[in-house]
Parts: C-alpha cells; sequence; structure tokens
C-alpha cells in the first residue's frame, strides 16, 4: 500500500492547497511507497507564518531552561524511536540501516548537547573609558529559520540546524529533499505525540526544490537561511537570500555552521 503523508504546518497535518502530491519511491524495489503534498507559494506562507506567530508569541516569551526541558523530551522520543526512524530512511534513501541507525542513534546525544546550551547563551560587559556608559552585548535569536535538507541524511543534517535554532529561541520551517521527505514527518509526528513544543516552533512544507524550495528561499518572512546540498542549487539559494538581504548558511560539499543569533 502506498502510504499518503501530511505536512506538518502550527501543530496541524495539512494538505496542499492545491490538492497536488508527489510520490517517492523505494530505491530498492523500484516502487512507489509514499506520497506527500506539493506545496506552494501559499503553503509556504502558512507555514512561515505560523513560525513567525511562534517567535513572538510562546516561544519567544520561553525561559532558556523551558526550551532546555523540550529539546530534552525531543532527545527521549527519538531515542525510543530511534530504530523506527532509521527504518524509514533506508526506505526512503537507500542507504544502509547500519548508517541510519548509527544516525538516529547519535542524534539524541546532539538534543542533549544543545539543550544544554539554551540557558547559557549570553553576552559580555565590556570596559569603556567613560565612567558614565555601560557598555555591553546582547546576544538575540534571530528570528524565523528556513531550512532546506538534502537526501542523503536527512534527519542528521536536518538536526544539524534545528538543534542550535531551538536552543537559541528560534523558530523553523523545514523543506526536506523531494526523495527523502518521510523521515522528517515522522520526526515531526514524534515532536506532537510526546513534547511540549508549541505550534509553530517547527512546520515541514514538503515538495520540489523549484517550486517549494524557492519560494522558502525567496520569502522576505525568512530571518535565515540554512541549506546544505549541492553547489549549484547553492548559488541559486545565495542569490534568493541576497535578494532580501537574508542571513545565510550554505554547506556545498562542506557544512558550515553558523549561530541562530
Amino acid at each position: 500500500m502506498v502510504k499518503q503523508y501530511q505536512m506538518y504546518i502550527d501543530g496541524e497535518w495539512v494538505a496542499a492547497t492545491s490538492g497536488e502530491t508527489f510520490p517517492s519511491i523505494n530505491p530498492y524495489t523500484g516502487e512507489v511507497w509514499a506520497e506527500f503534498p506539493a506545496a506552494n507559494e501559499a503553503d509556504v506562507d502558512r507555514a512561515v507564518r505560523a513560525a513567525r506567530a511562534a517567535f513572538e508569541g510562546p516561544w519567544g516569551k520561553m525561559l532558556p531552561s523551558d526550551r532546555a526541558r523540550i529539546m530534552r523530551q525531543i532527545a527521549t522520543a527519538m531515542g525510543e524511536h530511534a530504530d523506527y526512524l532509521a527504518k524509514i530512511e533506508t526506505q526512503d534513501n537507500g542507504k544502509l540501516i547500519r548508517e541510519m541507525s548509527g544516525q538516529t542513534k547519535y542524534l539524541v546525544n546532539y538534543y542533549h548537547y544543545f539543550a544544554g546550551a539554551a540557558d547559557k547563551i549570553h553576552g559580555e560587559v565590556i570596559p569603556t573609558e567613560k565612567s558614565t556608559m555601560f557598555n555591553y552585548t546582547l546576544r538575540e535569536p534571530i528570528g524565523v529559520v528556513g531550512a532546506i535538507v538534502p537526501w542523503n541524511s536527512p534527519l542528521l543534517l536536518l538536526s544539524w540546524k534545528l538543534a542550535p535554532a531551538l536552543a537559541a529561541g528560534c523558530t523553523m520551517v523545514a523543506k526536506p529533499a523531494e526523495q527523502t521527505s518521510a523521515s522528517t514527518l515522522e520526526f515531526a509526528r514524534l515532536v506532537l505525540q510526546a513534547t511540549d513544543l508549541p505550534p509553530g516552533v517547527f512546520n515541514v512544507v514538503t515538495g520540489y526544490g523549484p517550486s517549494t524550495g524557492a519560494a522558502l528561499a525567496k520569502h522576505p518572512g525568512i530571518d535565515k537561511l540554512a541549506f546544505t546540498g549541492s553547489s549549484e542549487t547553492g548559488k541559486i539559494v545565495a542569490k534568493y537570500a541576497a535578494e532580501n538581504h537574508t542571513r545565510l548558511s550554505l554547506g556545498t560539499g562542506r557544512e558550515i555552521t553558523q549561530s541562530c543569533l
């Protein structure tokens, strides 16, 4: 049977406004095993608005210690379902279960690590020559992060973006590769069922790069883009980011990590 997936926006499972879908093919059998909504600009805009509302609302007002608690809930849920998530990724991208299982189990520690960093983000008091002045730095979250993730290690490369973003107080709209969207949506299901993450903090839109991916990269409501993929696509994403003066992290052959502050 072909499994029917929906997108995850603002804490709800939704279809594309157009009603269009696209298939995922099991690389081992060559058969279609799942279908996903093909998001358009309206769907992406809905997800970005939900992320903005969460950033300006409950997530942005939450204490860092509470964000850390929720991230530990994510880590626990991943640990309990690591084997299942690995099987989904293998069915979607055809890589060895040994590799995918190693990655999903490793991510438990990754979320715990950044949960520990959530309440340790601080600035500095800087000496000044004037006794009447108080000079200091303050680190603040950027806002809404758009994450575009490739096919080869979907949850690993998503988490490299999501965990630091959550720790910093950012919200996210993630767009997985059209070939491997299942594990990101299964991860979203765990987040919904097993954590206290407020609606809109984490959203998933699915679709093709030239349509869904471009709509996300072009959206003026995105404060930071994080992209991992080919160099050629990276050039296009960089162009879109430049048009809106959007902060950008590119991983094209080598992952470049930047803060979400």
